[in-house]
């Protein structure tokens, strides 16, 4: 038996000194060099994916949980076009910048998240500490109703500038302006 285990012994520190073993060792480091490059470049892919993935899943998530706000800067320009309305003389222009006001703050109440089919299902929703103007509100959200179903409903410019005011009000106190 101990005959077998030198043979063994000797066997080994003979390949292990051997050209043989030298070419096997030139040819294992060979192979360790490619397979460690593939590996490296398989890590490299493997982190770009997860980031896009994560990328991916944040963006779902920031759109499915918190409100889709546009860029004061967007609402801002929208605003200036309405307050150009009630620059001029024309009653139809009056009446297309309170309802478009109406929409800038309804289009708003949505993406925060209020529930309802119609504004007034929405202005029901809010409270008073999150609007301290919500009692104007309805009334320029009444007002917005006259002009939109009442064909010989008159709205003056002192008028049309009032109720641009609460709808501003609110669209400060909500900090979208």
């Amino acid at each position: 038996m101990r005959t077998a285990f030198y043979k063994i012994q000797d066997f080994l520190i003979t390949y292990f000194n051997s050209a043989d073993w030298q070419n096997s060792i030139s040819i294992l480091k060979i192979i360790s060099v490619i397979f460690s490059f593939l590996l490296l470049v398989a890590i490299i892919l493997i982190i770009f994916k997860i980031r896009e993935n994560i990328q991916r899943s944040l963006e779902i998530v920031k759109k499915n949980i918190g409100p889709d706000i546009p860029p004061k800067e967007a609402t801002n320009k929208k605003w200036q076009t309405i307050l150009d309305k009630l620059e001029g003389i024309n009653e139809s222009d009056y009446k297309l910048a309170v309802i478009e006001a109406d929409k800038i703050l309804d289009d708003f109440l949505k993406r925060l998240g209020y529930q309802g089919e119609d504004m007034g299902e929405r202005l029901k929703q809010i409270k008073f500490d999150k609007l301290a103007n919500i009692d104007d509100l309805w009334q320029a959200h009444k007002v917005r109703n006259r002009i939109a179903h009442e064909p010989d409903f008159q709205l003056t410019q002192t008028q049309a500038k009032r109720t641009i005011e609460i709808y501003q009000r609110a669209l400060e106190d909500l900090e979208t302006l």
